[in-house]
């Protein structure tokens, strides 16, 4: 299990790799006991760093970095306290040249002192404002090179140093880094609402045609109908009016896949609310 942070505005979670072990898909659990399917969009396995891509919903209140020295700043993070996780003090002891299981270098990373508490990678390092300097990743301490490889082809190169385990702080410039190569995919599955629509205007009524529906979609499932004489008009999306299809597109496209939305529908002269719970498009 490892803590996540989820970016702020953004809705992706960003975790350690390495506590993530095997998993492809694994489950976020939010602050308030929800629990959503991810995929792993993007990893670092240098900086022991993964992107998480939540399948359905849409958490927006997340955590944004700060550049400032976090040098003499009381930071804190969130470790295991009496059986919990709780922010707890954290010292930071300066800056370490620390390394991967494969000896790759880490340069500058945060070194720090938990005060004899446990470490929970991918639990984010915070300054006095809540703001992130840094996240607790998985690397190694050098102990001292390996003896020199027996490997003819290879004479006189020796393996990666041995390291003992060791828990570091990836400062913010490594996670600007990993982010900024993320792959274009690596992105939510767009909602879809499975309607083809036109503006239209039927007395002092301003809406979006609904000219077809698509089998099985959340527009069907909701009971939304097309075509004929009196066709269903969609007026408005959570209370804000739309009144062309693009407009109508632009809304559905900031709600999530599995968010349910109440369109008012004017049909035959008369008003009525539908609840639609968005999915990925086919």
């Amino acid at each position: 299990m490892a803590i996540g942070t989820v970016l702020s505005r953004d809705g992706r979670v960003l975790t350690s790799l390495s506590a993530l072990g095997s998993v492809e898909t694994p489950e976020i659990r939010y602050a308030d006991n929800t629990v959503v399917r991810a995929k792993l969009g993007h990893k670092d396995k240098t900086w022991d760093l993964a992107l998480l891509i939540p399948q359905s919903g849409a958490w927006r209140d997340g955590l944004v970095p700060t550049d400032a020295d976090p040098a003499g700043a009381e930071l804190k993070s969130f470790l295991p306290k009496a059986g919990k996780l709780a922010a707890s003090g954290v010292n930071l002891k300066g800056r370490t040249d620390a390394r991967t299981k494969d000896g790759d270098p880490l340069r500058r990373a945060l070194e720090l002192d938990f005060k004899g508490a446990p470490s929970v990678p991918g639990a984010p390092l915070l300054d006095p404002n809540g703001k992130v300097v840094g996240m607790l990743v998985r690397a190694c301490k050098d102990t001292g090179a390996g003896a020199a490889s027996a490997d003819p082809d290879k004479p006189g190169k020796a393996p990666a140093p041995s390291c003992s385990p060791i828990t570091v702080g990836a400062p913010v410039p490594a996670l600007r880094g990993f982010l900024m190569k993320t792959p274009a995919e690596a992105v939510q599955p767009a909602p879809w609402l499975g309607l083809g629509g036109a503006p239209t205007e039927a007395g002092n009524v301003k809406g979006v045609r609904v000219m077809g529906v698509a089998p099985g979609s959340p527009a069907e499932k909701a009971g939304l109908k097309a075509g004929g004489d009196t066709p269903d008009v969609i007026v408005a999306v959570d209370g804000q009016p739309v009144e062309t299809p693009e407009q109508l597109a632009d809304v559905i496209a900031k709600r999530a896949v599995g968010q349910t939305v109440k369109l008012l529908v004017f049909s035959q002269g008369k008003f009525r609310e539908a609840a639609v719970t968005l999915r990925a498009a086919p």
